[in-house]
């Protein structure tokens, strides 16, 4: 028979009593202990903050990242969690010199990216004054501001938008501490809130702007056929103002989602590639891209564009309309109309991002294309992948029967080159050959991986 708990030896049974306090005291650590700052979050202070402040007044502010949303979406959650961790170190730094040396530095929760710091006491080691207050917010922001700019954790240029509100709490004998704390941490967000929805009204209005005055630019980057190391085209990559909060991409593709302009802007990126693409040879493709809502609309090619297309002596076949994965298309088969329309006039066809995104091999089968272009995801280390190597070979025997040209994306080192290039791959794109220049870039390596 099987023993019960209960009638365990004493030894085993401080075993398992042992074993199931350390994992509930794990669960514990988990749901309080923030691994990425290494920081608590502020849940596990109440008590702490209670005793220290032994019934005066406690500080609390809060500093926000509005746009660290759009940080992780441009540069990556490696990218995000590196500057987390670093805001958290500059915030300990700052004790004993922007901030009270007794301040506890905090996060809203496990994986959270809003920063609870409790100051416990005032200028001169009085009480808290929300003048006091005042004046630390003022002193964090500016040394913030400051470090942002150079910080090796930051991203790049421009500086990370940050808000700093604050409130003051009271203890109060008929009130629980932890109520009057969260209660306290909700105003300094209120505060913080403010400006964070000041800052997104700015945003958008800098963004119109930039559209009105169509201030983006076209950066070119080959496609090269790894056999003999021609150049069959260029993909358009566009970039915001330099030195602006929309210089990546990312964030002005975001910011057009958020106020429902990315028709708009994504008409102006296709004009922009166009227009900045004199001096590309009459045999190269030029590649850019397109939303599936606006590529299937009837003036999809507007006049301007075309005018465009004449000025630079090119034809409907040397554009390539790249369809990105990562938006859904609801009626695959109405938009396929739309594309057989475009098709007809002379235009072709890429799909991007293969291996990522919504119905894959739906839309293979759906939408006749000229091109797939395979999603760096499926590329970096396909040298070290078997499993990549097997997906990579499927997708061109799919290509094949439909008579369709395979380019692979993001390739940055000779391995992967060469591994693709034994899979059957014909055409490749990325760093490895050419980052994305104003100019028409010439590939920088000889054919399969040679350098």
């Amino acid at each position: 028979m099987s023993r019960t708990p209960d009638r365990l030896p004493p030894l085993q049974l401080r075993d398992a009593e042992a074993r199931r306090l350390r994992t509930g005291y794990l669960r514990l650590k988990s749901a309080l202990y923030d691994q990425v700052t290494g920081l608590c979050t502020f849940h596990a202070l109440i008590d702490q903050l209670e005793t220290q402040a032994a019934g005066r007044r406690l500080g609390v502010l809060v500093l926000e990242f509005p746009t660290l949303g759009q940080i992780e979406v441009a540069h990556g959650w490696e990218a995000s969690d590196r500057f987390l961790l670093g805001v958290a170190s500059h915030l300990k730094a700052l004790r004993g010199r922007g901030l009270p040396a007794g301040s506890l530095v905090t996060l809203d929760g496990v994986f959270g990216h809003t920063f609870p710091i409790f100051l416990l006491e005032g200028t001169g080691g009085g009480e808290m004054t929300r003048t006091d207050l005042a004046s630390a917010a003022a002193t964090l922001s500016a040394h913030l501001e400051s470090r942002l700019r150079s910080a090796p954790w930051a991203p790049p240029a421009p500086p990370v938008a940050f808000t700093v509100g604050y409130a003051l709490v009271a203890a109060h004998a008929t009130a629980r501490y932890e109520r009057l704390v969260h209660q306290g941490i909700r105003e300094a967000r209120g505060m913080a809130g403010g400006a964070a929805e000041r800052l997104q009204m700015e945003r958008a209005e800098e963004f119109r702007s930039i559209l009105k005055e169509e201030r983006v630019t076209t950066h070119y980057q080959p496609i090269v056929d790894m056999r003999d190391d021609t150049v069959l085209g260029y993909e358009a990559l566009t970039r915001g103002p330099l030195h602006t909060s929309f210089e990546v991409p990312e964030a002005l593709f975001a910011c057009s989602e958020a106020i429902r302009m990315s028709g708009e802007l994504d008409a102006l990126c296709r004009r922009q590639a166009v227009r900045n693409a004199r001096g590309i040879e009459p045999d190269k493709m030029l590649f850019v891209n397109a939303l599936p809502e606006t590529l299937a609309a009837p003036d999809f090619i507007d006049p301007v564009l075309e005018t465009l297309l004449d000025d630079l002596s090119l034809a409907p076949r040397n554009l390539v309309l790249e369809i990105t994965e990562r938006s859904a298309i609801d009626d695959l088969e109405s938009f396929g109309r739309e594309i057989e329309r475009l098709r007809r006039r002379g235009f072709l066809i890429a799909i991007d991002d293969v291996g990522t995104g919504h119905s894959s091999l739906q839309r293979i089968s759906e939408i006749h294309a000229d091109f797939l272009k395979i999603d760096i995801s499926l590329i970096k280390n396909i040298h070290r992948s078997l499993i990549k190597q097997d997906l990579v070979q499927s997708l061109l025997h799919v290509a094949s029967r439909a008579r369709t040209r395979v380019i692979a994306e993001g390739i940055e080192i000779v391995e992967e080159c060469r591994t693709l290039g034994a899979c059957g791959v014909r055409y490749g794109q990325g760093f490895y050959f050419a980052p994305p220049a104003p100019l028409f870039p010439v590939p920088l390596r000889g054919p399969r991986g040679s350098a």
